[in-house]
């Protein structure tokens, strides 16, 4: 600008006097142009200087920014995250990080924190919440099981008591049990209580027929033994035709006795009743008369009680078909030895066979059957005299147990409860007669023109079966007493041999049962086995 102004001043003074005017504008002009470029050029130079460093300025202040970010994205945000995930208050939190981050990354980091924190909250309540309902869904499955535990352990079999054993409406007996609280476990159990009665009512309806139709065979078999014995009577005098009719009456005897087996299991009772006692030996003689190898059985009793009339017939049938299974299980040539002894408790009757024995877990079994309430779904096998016995044990409170033999096969005590034992009648309230077909007749009456009513009944004396009584009136007066020798003979021949003894002739039943026979014309027609 100087030179320019120097030039300017020199051209002024060589410049003509009269264009020294114009000249001195255009200079001035010219100065002032160039005086503003110059002011314009100094403004943008300071200005880009100015920005120079502004640009120094920000790259320093990115350069910083970018490595104040780094740190806080590496240091100062985990370690924020840590303590929140730690639990540590969200002040403290940033507190502990603001030593490390510079006051313009503070507000970030705090925003940064804050949103931490509520993340945190948020999934330690959802975790909370899924806790609830695990521990929930926990206590609702514990609480099913233990719902299925008892029902399984307690209601199914009181259910089943009560239908089946109690013969309980199913609606009462639901009622009874109580109802579980889990609604599918309460229909499950209704609908249970529902066919168990159905198969109830219809098991009922089976036992029901099986028990009419043993009734039926009983009543078939009870006539046609009287039928037998009144043929046994008529053909006394030839050996060989009564000895085929004495073996008639034993087996049909034993059919007898089967039929009183189904009926005992369908829930009937014994075609057999006695009104009055029946003293022991006639109990284990009407016993053994009952069963098929009745020759191998030894009696050995010197009890001279009586069981009463009313369990007379239980007790027998038990000890038939103990003898029995006794018998059956043991060799043929060998003996079964029955034993009767009296004590404080009762009358203990002993069963020994010399068979195989039993094994512990067989005689377990076999002391189920007897004690333990019969149930005929469970019951396996087609022999069913101990389920028999188990009947007659609960009905009469028998005791039965099984033990070892000294003879090495299987004993077995029964003891019959003093409840059921009593003295047999004297001669004066009830004096022993002899056999029917040995009966002493009736003396004949004379002959009378007009005989009157009275005199037109059948008369018996005390002791004597009306039947007796009418053979004795319709026969002649000499047979009986012809015969009477050779019949006794004849029938309590074979039967005291099997007992191993000679004994007198046990008392006759009671008015009001079958007539009584000699147990030697069967043994399954001793007194205590007749019919009813």
């Amino acid at each position: 600008m100087i030179v320019t102004a120097g030039l300017w001043l020199w051209a002024l003074l060589a410049a003509p006097a009269g264009a020294m005017g114009l000249m001195a504008a255009v200079g001035g002009g010219s100065a002032l142009l160039l005086a503003g470029a110059a002011g314009a050029a100094v403004h943008y130079a300071a200005t880009a200087r100015q920005l120079r460093e502004q640009a120094r300025w920000a790259e320093a202040r990115y350069l910083w920014l970018r490595r104040e970010n780094a740190r806080v994205a590496e240091e100062a945000l985990p370690a924020l995250g840590r303590q929140v995930r730690d639990g540590v208050p969200l002040a403290d939190a940033l507190a502990a990080v603001s030593r490390i981050v510079e006051t313009s990354v503070q507000p970030l980091v705090q925003a940064i924190g804050n949103e931490l924190d509520l993340l945190q909250r948020d999934r330690a309540a959802a975790q909370k919440a899924r806790a609830v309902a695990e521990s929930n869904a926990r206590a609702a499955r514990q609480a099913v099981e233990d719902e299925i535990s008892r029902l399984s352990a307690e209601t199914l079999p009181e259910l089943v008591r009560r239908i089946r054993t109690d013969r309980m409406s199913v609606r009462a007996a639901l009622a009874d049990v109580g109802q579980p609280a889990y609604g599918p476990l309460r229909d499950l159990l209704g609908e249970t209580a529902e066919q168990l009665g159905e198969s109830e009512r219809g098991g009922a309806a089976v036992m029901a027929a099986c028990a009419g139709a043993a009734a039926r065979v009983q009543a078939q078999a009870t006539s046609l033994l009287a039928q037998l014995r009144g043929l046994e009577e008529q053909y006394g005098e030839h050996e060989e035709i009564l000895s085929d009719l004495l073996d008639l009456d034993h087996r049909v005897s034993q059919l007898s006795r089967l039929a009183d087996n189904i009926a005992l299991l369908s829930g009937g009772r014994s075609g057999r009743r006695w009104t009055r006692p029946i003293v022991m030996e006639s109990i284990l003689r009407g016993a053994m008369g009952r069963i098929g190898a009745y020759r191998r059985i030894r009696l050995h009793s010197t009890s001279t009680v009586a069981v009463a009339g009313y369990a007379a017939e239980g007790v027998m049938h038990a000890l038939a078909e103990l003898m029995d299974n006794a018998a059956t299980f043991s060799a043929h040539g060998t003996e079964v030895h029955v034993y009767a002894d009296e004590e404080d408790a009762g009358v203990v009757i002993t069963i020994d066979d010399s068979g195989l024995g039993m094994r512990p877990r067989e005689r377990q079994h076999a002391t189920k059957l007897v004690s333990e309430p019969l149930d005929l779904r469970t019951l396996s096998g087609t022999r069913l005299g101990l389920a028999v016995v188990g009947r007659l044990v609960d009905k009469y409170g028998l005791t039965v147990s099984f033990r070892p033999s000294a003879r090495g096969g299987t004993g077995v005590v029964v003891l019959i409860p003093r409840v059921l034992i009593t003295q047999p009648r004297t001669a004066a309230a009830a004096p022993p007669a002899v056999p029917a077909q040995a009966a002493p007749p009736l003396e004949p009456a004379p002959a009378q023109e007009h005989p009157t009513g009275e005199e037109l009944l059948p008369r018996r004396q005390r002791g004597q079966t009306l039947a007796e009584a009418m053979k004795a009136r319709q026969a002649p007066a000499a047979r009986p007493v012809a015969r009477e020798g050779r019949d006794s003979a004849a029938r309590f021949a074979a039967f005291r041999q099997a007992g191993g003894r000679n004994r007198p002739s046990p008392p006759a039943a009671s008015p009001g049962t079958s007539p009584v026979t000699s147990p030697g014309a069967s043994p399954a027609t001793s007194p205590a086995a007749d019919d009813a």
